[in-house]
């Protein structure tokens, strides 16, 4: 119970400099996941949403350290229209008294066959406890994929490098750019390696590198390293017809565990 306060503090102080959502796919692969594609893509490279053929919605919750006050949750929709693909998602991170949210709209498109595009706007807002008052920021994400063969993949994504800052009388906060830069191949066509370099406003460079085997038909293991603070990532999914199911986990060696879960319902 002691290490909760240092724990809250600088989360609630440093807003969204280290809470990023993570769907239960990308998590299980330590979120080497910029030059991924599907619904998910739309956490960490909107160009990935450009693939979407059909409608799709997913929910998505982390329970960090298992802490609840420390819990994300989120959803995404996805849906094919003339010229691309329109998402939209909500994203919340804490309880009630200091929550932090963000509302996200983006859009993909595919450039040409082996190229496609996507750009995000987001609206961020925070509960300030101490001022009984909410405040709040705009700011923009975009990303490229490039196809240099059926078998390899490259992304990199600038997520709000210019943004309104937070600011109150007694508090003022900048939303920080994060720039993300990797790729992804297919060693067989049932296992897939990624790997991806992310670099976060003062902070250090945050090393990624993951795994998805298919191990049968519908189901997959997953497995990731993060040179973040929590460095193991572990991770399983099913998908059946339109459901998609996703569980994986992360240790951190002071703190514990960290689970995370998705569903995803495509209408095909």
């Amino acid at each position: 119970m002691l290490l909760l306060p240092a724990i809250l503090f600088p989360l609630a102080s440093l807003a969204w400099s280290n809470v990023i959502p993570g769907s239960g796919r990308s998590s299980g692969i330590g979120n080497a996941y910029v030059s991924q594609s599907g619904l998910d893509a739309a956490l960490f490279n909107q160009a990935g949403l450009a693939n979407i053929q059909s409608p799709q919605f997913t929910a998505y919750f982390e329970n960090r350290y298992l802490i609840k006050d420390l819990s994300s949750r989120g959803i995404s929709v996805g849906i094919p229209v003339q010229g691309g693909v329109l998402a939209a998602g909500l994203s919340a991170f804490g309880p009630v008294k200091w929550m932090e949210n963000t509302l996200s709209l983006s859009f993909a498109k595919k450039l040409s066959p082996n190229l496609s595009a996507g750009i995000r706007i987001n609206y961020f807002g925070i509960k300030l406890p101490e001022e009984n008052q909410h405040c709040s920021s705009v700011g923009a994400e975009a990303g490229i994929i490039w196809k240099f063969s059926p078998i390899l993949f490259a992304g990199i994504h600038f997520a709000n490098p210019f943004s309104i800052s937070f600011q109150t009388l007694t508090y003022t906060e900048k939303v920080p750019y994060r720039i993300n830069l990797g790729g992804h191949a297919f060693i067989t066509d049932k296992i897939i390696i990624a790997a991806e370099a992310e670099k976060i406003e003062n902070q250090n460079i945050i090393l990624k590198a993951g795994l998805e085997w298919e191990a049968s038909g519908h189901f997959y293991i997953r497995g990731g390293y993060n040179s973040g603070p929590s460095k193991l990532y572990t991770g399983i999914g099913f998908n059946y017809r339109f459901i998609t199911v996703d569980f994986a986990f992360s240790y951190h060696q002071a703190l514990g565990v960290t689970p995370f879960t998705s569903i995803r319902f495509e209408i095909k």
